[in-house]
C-alpha cells in the first residue's frame, strides 16, 4: 500500500519519498550486507510492530528498548525463535539523563480498548489525555519506577555501532527522542517513528532535522519514514 501524502507539512516534491519501510530496506539491502536497527518502546516485539514481519526477510539485527517490565518479558519470549546473538535487549526507558524515572502506564488488567495496556509514557498529562478513548483512564494509571538512559549512554553500554535503522513508537515522545537521537550526527540511513500523537509544532521540529539533513519523507496515517539514500 502506498504511503499518503500531508503536503502542507513538506515544503516541497523533492522531499517526497512514495515508499514502504518494507520498500526502503528491500532497496537499502542491495548495497547494504547487513542492517542494524535500534527500536524505542519495542512493548512485547510484535504488538502493532513495523519491523517485526521484516526481520527474517532482510536478517535484520537489532537493539529493542524496552521499559515495561512485564512486556520486556514478552518481548524476550517472543524473540526467542531469533539466534541470540543477533540481537540486544534493554529494559528501560530512554530520556535526558540517566536516573530512574516514573513510567505512567494503564494497568494491564483493566477494561477498555484492546491497546490500552500498550499505552506507556514518561508523561501522565499525556495518558490522562487518552479520556476520550480510555474513560476513567485516570484511576486506571499506575506507575512503575524504570531505568533511564540517554542514547549515549546506550551505545557505550551495549556496544552498539552504527545503527541502519531507527523506530521510535514512544506515545507522544517520538519528537523529543528523535532530537535526543542527534540524527544528524550518528545518521542512520532509514528513520521510521510514530506521529499520530505529536502536535502539529512537534511534527514540524522533526522534519526540521530530517529534511535540510538530506531525508526524503513519505508520511502514512499514523508514521512517518525517512529515508538517506545513499
Amino acid at each position: 500500500m502506498q504511503s499518503r501524502f500531508l503536503s502542507p507539512h513538506l515544503p516541497g516534491t523533492a522531499c517526497e519519498l512514495r515508499a514502504t519501510l518494507d520498500m526502503v530496506l528491500a532497496h537499502y539491502r542491495q548495497s547494504h550486507a547487513e542492517i542494524r536497527y535500534l527500536e524505542v518502546g519495542a512493548f512485547d516485539g510484535i504488538s502493532g510492530d513495523p519491523i517485526y514481519p521484516l526481520i527474517g526477510k532482510y536478517g535484520l539485527k537489532g537493539c529493542l528498548v524496552e521499559p515495561q517490565h512485564d512486556a520486556f518479558a514478552r518481548l524476550r519470549a517472543n524473540y526467542a525463535r531469533f539466534p541470540a546473538a543477533d540481537f540486544v535487549f534493554v529494559n528501560a526507558a530512554i530520556g535526558e539523563r540517566d536516573a530512574t524515572v516514573p513510567l505512567y502506564r494503564v494497568k494491564p488488567q483493566s477494561s477498555g480498548p484492546d491497546w490500552a495496556p500498550q499505552i506507556a509514557s514518561l508523561d501522565r498529562n499525556f495518558l490522562t489525555g487518552l479520556a476520550d478513548l480510555v474513560p476513567g483512564v485516570e484511576s486506571r494509571l499506575e506507575v512503575e519506577n524504570v531505568p533511564c538512559l540517554t542514547f549515549d549512554t546506550l551505545f557505550r553500554t551495549y556496544g552498539l555501532g552504527h545503527i541502519d535503522l531507527l523506530q521510535i513508537d514512544a506515545e507522544g515522545r517520538d519528537a523529543r527522542i528523535l532530537e535526543l537521537f542527534d540524527v544528524t550526527l550518528r545518521l542512520p540511513a532509514i528513520v521510521h517513528f510514530e506521529h499520530k500523537h505529536l502536535s502539529d509544532a512537534a511534527y514540524r521540529r522533526c522534519l526540521d532535522l530530517l529534511i535540510p539533513a538530506g531525508y526524503k519523507i513519505s508520511i502514512a496515517k499514523d508514521d512517518t519514514l525517512a529515508y538517506l539514500e545513499a
